[in-house]
């Protein structure tokens, strides 16, 4: 009888004892970790809480500060002429606008903020403050903090020397500005004429008819456009006659204010003027040119 050889290898009858098992972790350990953790999570999540709601809080300073700082208004105005290209000087130093405009911020809290402001009402109180201005107007900057006042000065046509001193007329005939003497207004182009009746001008109010003034610039430009500088110019009481003194003549030449046509009363006395030289005739008393078209001289 034969017998056969197994194979070397694994005897499937006999059966080996499994590994021992992996050590578990002790039990009380486990429930210590999972308390510890449970206890430490709700203290890290109010901390965070704390922290986002304290930088919630520097933002909306921070931000509410940011506009405090951009509404706010300087009671410190800064003036600026308007200027075009045929823009007369201010007849006042700048710096007494910027005091007066300065001077009225301050007199109200409500205009130290940008949305209380009121602009109208500076410009108003500006205008009725200095006459001779023809326009006033402020604008308030988006950023920065002073006021811009921004002023028009009135053209000036004559200065008047009244009884209570001198005062330059616009073109209207309103009073403008008043001083002591006509040299005080640093106007030596403008006009200079002198009321003799008395009269006594206010600021801000008709001293002149504009029919009168506007007489008053336009013989005096002719005048002077045929080389006739014209010394003085006088308005005597109790008539509408306007009489213009020749510098280095004897004569004044008589005119008439109501009359509409100023151009040709002085054309009237270019022409009589030059036919008198040609004769060797110099007029020693005034050369009369109030009646149209003609001319009578002393």
């Amino acid at each position: 009888m034969r017998f056969r050889r197994r194979p070397a290898g694994r005897n499937p009858r006999i059966k080996r004892a499994p590994g021992p098992p992996a050590p578990a972790p002790p039990v009380a350990q486990t429930y210590r970790d999972r308390n510890r953790a449970a206890e430490e999570t709700p203290k890290r999540n109010l901390g965070w809480g704390w922290l986002q709601r304290l930088g919630l809080i520097i933002i909306l300073v921070a931000v509410l500060a940011s506009l405090v700082n951009i509404l706010s208004l300087s009671s410190v105005a800064n003036v600026v002429q308007l200027s075009n290209s045929s823009s007369q000087p201010l007849l006042q130093p700048k710096a007494v606008y910027a005091q007066a405009a300065s001077r009225a911020l301050s007199r109200s809290a409500w205009n130290h903020n940008k949305i209380t402001f009121n602009a109208d009402q500076l410009s108003q109180q500006m205008l009725a403050q200095f006459p001779e201005l023809t326009a006033v107007s402020v604008t308030i900057p988006l950023l920065a903090h002073q006021p811009v006042v921004y002023v028009e000065p009135a053209q000036p046509a004559l200065i008047l020397v009244a009884n209570n001193g001198a005062f330059i007329i616009g073109s209207t005939g309103k009073a403008l500005l008043a001083a002591q003497a006509p040299a005080d207004f640093n106007q030596p182009r403008l006009p200079v004429v002198t009321d003799q009746s008395g009269f006594q001008a206010q600021l801000n109010h008709p001293a002149l008819a504009g029919k009168s003034v506007q007489f008053i610039q336009t013989v005096a430009a002719e005048l002077a456009a045929k080389q006739y500088t014209v010394s003085g110019l006088d308005l005597p009481p109790g008539s509408s006659q306007l009489n213009a003194h020749i510098s280095g003549q004897p004569y004044i030449i008589k005119f008439n204010l109501q009359s509409s046509d100023p151009r040709g009363e002085a054309g009237t006395f270019l022409a009589t003027i030059n036919q008198l030289h040609h004769r060797n005739i110099t007029p020693a008393s005034y050369v009369d040119v109030r009646v149209d078209g003609r001319a009578y001289y002393k």
